[in-house]
Formats: C-alpha cells, sequence, structure tokens
C-alpha cells in the first residue's frame, strides 16, 4: 500500500509545533533512557539536536551526579506508583555549568494494555522568575535593615552599643557577615575591627586592613576609607585586589563584599562598614543604594550620639550639683542619694532592662529627695523621732520634688519616679496612695533601694540597723508593700553578687 502521506504529513506538523514549545518535553523509557525530546530541551542540555539526546542515560547528561540520582528517584516513584507529580521546582546544571531553576511535571506514558511503560517530562525555565524574586527580596532586605536602622539609630545611647547592633541586624536580614572597622592614625594606618556579627570564627582576627594606598589598602574597605566612597567586590575569587584575604575568605564561606564609608559631618571617613554575602554578585545597584542610606543613617547616628553624650554630660553635672545641694543641708544623710543609685541601679541592670531605662532609674535615684531643699534644716536633723505633724512635713518632699524638676525635658519619666518612690503596692505609700501597677517600676526599684539604704545608714535619731536587718525588713515586705522581683534581685545582688555600698558612686 501506498504510505499515508496525510498521516506523515501531520506527525511532521506535530513534531514542529513540540519543537517549537519553550516549554521543554522529553520522553524516557523504564529504564529511564532517553527515547525522544523536544528542540529546547536539547539545547538546554548541550545537544544541537534531539537526535543526540535519544538513547542516552541520566549518567551520560551534563548534569552534576547528585542532580542525576535525583531524577532516577523520582522517575522510578512514578513508574511504580502510576501517579504523577505535578509542578514541583528544582534547581538544574545545564550546559557549561548554568545553574537555572526549572517548575517540572512528570507523567507516566503507557502502552496499549494500560501498563507504565515510559515517563514524559515537561519543565519551564523559571531562572528570570527567581532571579526578580532575588532581586525584590534583595531590595526589600535591603529596605527592612533601613528602617531597623533608624530605630536603632534613635535609640542608641553609646556608638559601640550602636555598631554592634547594626551588625546584628545586618546579619539578622539575611547577610553572612558584617564588621565595621574603624581608622587608626598609626603608621600603618590600620582599619581596626569595632563590631562584628556573623560566622567570623577567627576572620576577623588575622584579618590585616590598611587604609593606605598598599596591598593591604586596594580591597574594598581600603579603598572605601581612603577615597571615601562605596566600593562593591562582586566575587573574591576573581577580584584580583582581594588576593590578601581571598583564601580565608572563601573557607568562611564569603563569596562578594561591599564596603560603605561611615563619615564625620566634615565628610573626613572615620570607619567603614562592610557587609558579606555567601554568594557572587549579591550587591546590585539597587541593594547598594539601599545600603548606601543605611550607611548615611549610621554616620548621622555617630554624631548624633556624641551631641547626645555632650547633652547628657552637662545633664549628670546638672543633676549631681542638684544632689549635693540637698545633702548640704543634712550631713547625716550625705551621700544617701548616690548610694541609692548605685543600688537602684545595680537592681535594675539585674532585672535585665534596657540601658535607657536603667539610666532613668539612676537620674531618679540621684534626685529623688530633692523635695527636702524645702523642708526646714531642724528637721530634717533632729536628733529624736519625729512627731506625727513633723513627720507630716517630711512626707511633703516627694511632691515638692516633682513640681521642682517636672518642668526639666529628661528622656525619661524622672518627675513621675521621684515622685512615687515612696508610695507603696498595698496602697500604704504617698503622696498619692497609689498601688501596684499604678507604680512605675522605676520608683519601685527606688523604694527597694532607698529602704535598704535607710536602715543600713545612720540616721540622727538613731544609729545604723545594718544590712541584715535590713534586708530581712525587704524580705518581709516582698509582695505586700515592695515589688517581689525588686526585692528578689537585691537580695540576689547583696547574698550571691557581693554588692556593697563601698562601690564607687554613679
Amino acid at each position: 500500500m501506498p504510505p499515508n502521506t496525510s498521516s506523515s504529513k501531520s506527525q511532521e506538523l506535530l513534531d514542529r509545533i513540540v519543537d517549537s514549545f519553550q516549554i521543554r518535553m522529553l520522553w524516557k523509557d523504564k529504564e529511564s533512557r532517553y527515547i525522544d525530546c523536544n528542540q529546547a530541551f536539547a539545547e538546554d542540555a548541550g545537544f544541537s539536536s534531539p537526535a543526540e539526546v535519544i538513547g542516552k542515560t541520566e549518567a551520560e547528561m551534563p548534569w552534576i551526579g547528585e542532580q542525576a540520582v535525583y531524577h532516577l528517584k523520582t522517575d522510578r516513584a512514578i513508574m511504580e506508583s502510576g501517579e504523577p507529580i505535578i509542578s514541583f521546582e528544582q534547581e538544574l546544571n545545564r550546559s557549561k555549568n548554568r545553574k537555572s531553576w526549572i517548575l517540572t511535571s512528570k507523567m507516566p506514558t503507557r502502552d496499549s494494555q494500560g501498563q507504565v511503560n515510559g515517563i514524559l517530562v515537561m519543565y519551564q525555565d523559571m531562572t528570570f522568575i527567581k532571579d526578580l524574586e532575588k532581586a525584590k527580596y534583595q531590595v526589600n532586605r535591603a529596605y527592612l535593615l533601613l528602617r531597623e536602622t533608624n530605630k536603632a539609630v534613635i535609640s542608641a545611647m553609646s556608638e559601640d552599643q550602636l555598631f554592634q547592633q547594626i551588625c546584628h541586624l545586618v546579619v539578622k536580614h539575611g547577610y553572612k557577615m558584617a564588621w565595621i572597622g574603624e581608622l587608626r592614625k598609626d603608621e600603618a594606618h590600620t582599619i581596626e575591627p569595632v563590631a562584628s556579627a556573623g560566622f567570623t570564627d577567627g576572620y576577623l582576627d588575622n584579618i590585616k586592613v590598611s587604609w593606605s594606598d598598599n596591598e593591604l589598602g586596594r580591597g574594598p574597605t581600603g579603598t572605601c576609607a581612603r577615597e571615601g566612597v562605596t566600593v562593591v567586590n562582586q566575587n573574591f575569587l576573581t577580584n584580583p585586589n582581594m588576593l590578601p584575604w581571598r583564601e580565608s575568605a572563601i573557607q568562611h564561606g564569603y563569596q562578594s563584599s561591599i564596603a560603605l564609608p561611615l563619615k564625620k559631618e566634615t565628610g573626613d571617613v572615620f570607619a567603614v562598614l562592610n557587609i558579606y554575602g555567601s554568594e557572587p554578585d549579591a550587591f546590585d545597584d539597587d541593594e547598594s543604594i539601599k545600603l548606601e542610606e543605611l550607611a548615611q543613617t549610621l554616620s548621622f547616628g555617630h554624631g548624633a550620639i556624641l551631641e547626645r553624650k555632650q547633652r547628657f554630660d552637662v545633664l549628670e553635672k546638672s543633676v549631681s550639683a542638684l544632689a549635693a545641694m540637698v545633702e548640704s543641708r543634712d550631713p547625716y544623710t550625705a551621700g544617701h542619694q548616690s548610694r541609692v543609685a548605685n543600688l537602684a541601679l545595680a537592681i535594675a541592670e539585674d532585672l535585665g532592662l534596657d540601658t535607657e531605662t536603667c539610666t532613668g532609674i539612676k537620674f531618679a535615684a540621684l534626685i529623688h529627695d530633692i523635695g527636702k531643699i524645702h523642708i526646714p534644716a531642724e528637721l530634717l536633723t533632729k536628733p529624736t523621732k519625729l512627731t506625727d505633724l513633723e513627720m507630716s512635713y517630711i512626707k511633703v518632699h516627694p511632691e515638692e520634688s516633682y513640681q521642682i524638676i517636672k518642668d526639666i525635658p529628661f528622656p525619661w519619666p524622672v518627675a513621675e519616679m521621684v515622685r512615687q518612690h515612696h508610695e507603696r503596692l498595698d496602697g500604704s505609700g504617698y503622696p498619692q496612695g497609689l498601688k501596684c501597677d499604678e507604680i512605675k517600676m522605676g520608683a519601685q526599684i527606688i523604694a527597694v533601694a532607698d529602704t535598704v539604704e535607710a536602715m543600713f545608714s545612720h540616721r540622727p535619731y538613731r544609729p545604723a540597723l545594718g544590712l541584715d536587718a535590713a534586708l530581712e525588713e525587704i524580705s518581709k515586705q516582698r509582695g505586700v508593700s515592695l515589688n517581689p522581683d525588686a526585692v528578689d534581685s537585691c537580695l540576689r545582688l547583696f547574698r550571691k553578687k557581693n554588692f556593697t555600698f563601698n562601690q564607687s558612686a554613679v
């Protein structure tokens, strides 16, 4: 019989259509040997035509061993179950070691009796979409990092604290490692690491970087410091300027890095922020721009902290002068406020309160009795027990203290803590008779410290009762009139951590 030309033409048309698909298609027999494929798949595998693929096994394809094993494993699972696997993502090593992401579906093929006799595989290249997702992720993480950096700058009390916090934030948001190096004016023009986070494992201990124009200064960090510009190293392996640090960086999993200048108001570089990636080409233009904003924010934070520290020093001296003025009228209680502040700060730190809160508690304790400036000196120094009327004058001092300092713009609720330091959990305190959570935690801590110091020290009307009596008293009042956590902390400080009132005053 003559050949069925209509049928052969239809098959030829179908083959051309299949070959034109950008979706990769291939067929395997029961032994996972390739029996056909379309042109797109052949080119992916590094062949010029499907004919070169036919008859090959997975071991003869340009995949790495692990990928070939994975392909065979899924092939067998489908042929044994007879069930397809639809739309699963996997990484593929294409020809010339190009890596890509593919979305794959595998379906069993069957003979005329319905028995599984092979597999049909279709996959779509998802690399472009993955690249877009990666770019979006990189820009998003840089944006989130910038937002958290702004918060850190506002709250930081010291440059060391700020630098360390920023390094931790960098690593938290998916970068491999971060460190900040300050420029030294020694003979070698050293850049010394002062903060870091991430998997360093000795890397920074042995690193030598200079901001001179020499071999140790021509890498990203040195160039950034010297020229005051952002420097991106997209690949430790191929960048010739990375030679002094290449071997160690590769061993630690660092593939790329970016160096960002931190500048003073004058424009001079004082430090460099270094961020490391775990893959080559980790820092594209959009991400670099966001990270430059981060560096500018960090530079601003440096200046703000210096200015804040100057204002803080002035504030601290003013508060100390106020405290000294009060104590000059009562020689019997000289040093009382400083000792209470010392203990209150220790309790706050022992309880794990943040640095800002601890500092505010210290300041409030330093001037908690400032209202006594309005109490007649003869009452403060009276050598006998006060009458009820005289005691009523004394009880006015927390409110007087509040009125004196309420308009001072402290960055903490100092005035309220001072006003409340004689309030008690059970409402038995003064001047407002507050209870429990109505009393600020700082005031509750000062109350414990004030009670202990008052009983520990001499008073005009009695000798010192001693530390043991003071600790016994706060134990009795634990959870009744005094905060139980603050009492426990105070007991712990004296009995287990060797705290003494002879420690340096704050």
